[in-house]
């Protein structure tokens, strides 16, 4: 089969599998089980009609096994590095990842936690299959499941954007890895001693309002659970750019089947697949495309669940959201300024004269992660942290294969941007050759307790400081979900 349209399918029934196993063990039998079939039928439909259409062919040295070896070593060696599998420090936020999994292994779904009277509501398509699998054999096998199953995930987005070049594929897959985000420019700023509060680790902060472009390296180190989707949706929207095909019924399923790993990611990723359905959009409503239309009206029908689910929370209204200008300060501008210069405009100013077939995608990559800092979503901002992955890694992606296609041209904004990237990844290459020395996890899936918590409730109740903060982990009661469709 033809290597893109592996990549595709392969990549499609990796983000699926949370979500069918969420809707047959969480959600009643009638209706998980429907949405279900409704979800595996629509995806061999799918992929039985794009059977007929043409897919890209690149190069054989991608389809050699010397590369797809390569890839699979990198995404062991960058997974292990990081921490994932717990033969290296992890870091803190996986303290909280390994309650989730231990609970989740421990107990009963839908989990519910006896001390707090609540079910748990939270998106959980990391975590599940690895926590269904240790089920079947065993907790100590967990954190092997959970390497295993995030090298996967990332096997599948190297080996996809090595293909978006025509050689040196190794390369561009490098230069995404350490493409740096703005931390050379606030060390900067911080060394001068200007506005020395607003910088304290790479990112600006305006009272509690975070303003945060992650690096790749930083994204899975902290949030794997976030970045994985985010980062296959993007090879999703890098694909429809570069072979100049829109497939409708592609982009919704995957735009659908990562919102149970992240909304966050799935709202990321919702403004690059609304643009590609844009493009002749009048012919969606001709009457040769009507079974298509239903057939997507079908799928969003099965992922209702999930959807409502989401909603059933009861941190809807925890009053942690609200815009930049409502932070207190009339100095917000300045800071947002800052950060859009930092994170977008260094990167338009050395691009924006030179020609290039990529420059769509850049632009729109900038405005969603300019639009994505003004409002918060969170105590930590997760919408502007985790939202614009997608944006991030599509930009980077093309930066690097703009550095690479123009270096021959000897001009001095190409070796510019390649020095700045080069100084920039510094802090990513630095990063992971310290992880090759011997250091130990705080917590382990195993042995995830820390003080006195015993759950993942009550270790989040004591991170935020306050009872109301775990509010958006619980299932709201005597909810529509909780009443219909939750599982008894």
């Amino acid at each position: 089969m033809n290597l893109i349209r592996t990549l595709k399918y392969a990549s499609l029934i990796y983000l699926l599998i949370p979500s069918i196993l969420f809707l047959l063990t969480w959600v009643n039998l009638a209706v998980g089980l429907s949405a279900s079939i409704l979800i595996i039928a629509y995806f061999f439909w799918y992929a039985k009609k794009d059977a007929a259409n043409s897919v890209r062919e690149v190069s054989s040295q991608y389809r050699g096994w010397v590369h797809i070896f390569g890839m699979l070593a990198l995404a062991i060696g960058v997974n292990v590095l990081l921490g994932i599998g717990e033969f290296k420090r992890q870091e803190s936020d996986f303290i909280a990842n390994n309650f989730k999994y231990h609970d989740l292994i421990q107990h009963d779904w839908p989990l519910y936690y006896t001390h707090y009277k609540v079910h748990m509501c939270y998106y959980l398509g990391y975590y599940l299959p690895v926590a269904q699998l240790a089920k079947w054999f065993s907790l100590e096998s967990a954190r092997y499941f959970a390497l295993g199953w995030s090298v996967i995930g990332l096997f599948f987005v190297l080996l996809w954007i090595s293909t978006f070049v025509k050689k040196n594929g190794g390369l561009l897959v490098i230069l995404v890895i350490i493409f740096p985000n703005a931390w050379i420019i606030y060390a900067l700023i911080d060394l001068i001693g200007w506005h020395r509060e607003v910088f304290p680790h790479y990112f600006i902060l305006i009272n509690d309002f975070y303003l945060v472009l992650s690096k790749f390296e930083d994204n899975w180190a902290w949030a794997p659970q976030h970045t994985l989707p985010a980062v296959l949706g993007a090879c999703f929207v890098l694909e429809a750019f570069v072979s100049k095909k829109v497939n409708r019924l592609e982009l919704l399923l995957m735009l659908l089947s990562t919102m149970y790993w992240s909304p966050l990611a799935s709202i990321g990723l919702f403004p690059f697949v609304v643009i590609l359905f844009l493009k002749d959009f009048p012919t969606l409503f001709q009457q040769a495309k009507l079974p298509e239309l239903l057939g997507m009206t079908g799928l969003v029908m099965a992922f209702l669940p999930l959807m409502i689910y989401f909603i059933s929370t009861e941190g809807v209204n925890s009053g942690n959201t609200g815009f930049i200008w409502q932070t207190g300060t009339s100095l917000w501008i300045v800071y947002y300024a800052i950060y859009v210069l930092a994170n977008v405009g260094i990167w338009y100013c050395l691009i924006r004269t030179e020609p290039f077939k990529w420059s769509p995608l850049i632009y729109r990559s900038m405005c969603i992660i300019m639009v994505l800092g003004i409002y918060r979503v969170g105590l930590y901002n997760d919408l502007n942290i985790r939202g614009v992955i997608p944006a991030f890694t599509i930009m980077s992606c093309c930066l690097g294969i703009w550095t690479m296609d123009n270096w021959k041209k000897k001009k001095w904004n190409v070796y510019f941007l390649a020095i700045y990237i080069f100084l920039g990844g510094l802090h990513s290459i630095r990063n992971f050759v310290l992880a090759i020395f011997p250091s130990e996890p705080l917590t382990t899936i195993e042995k995830p307790f820390v003080k006195n918590y015993t759950s993942m409730l009550s270790f989040q109740e004591s991170a935020y400081g306050d009872s109301t903060a775990i509010k958006e982990y619980c299932l709201k009661k005597d909810g529509f979900f909780d009443k219909y469709l939750l599982k008894k």
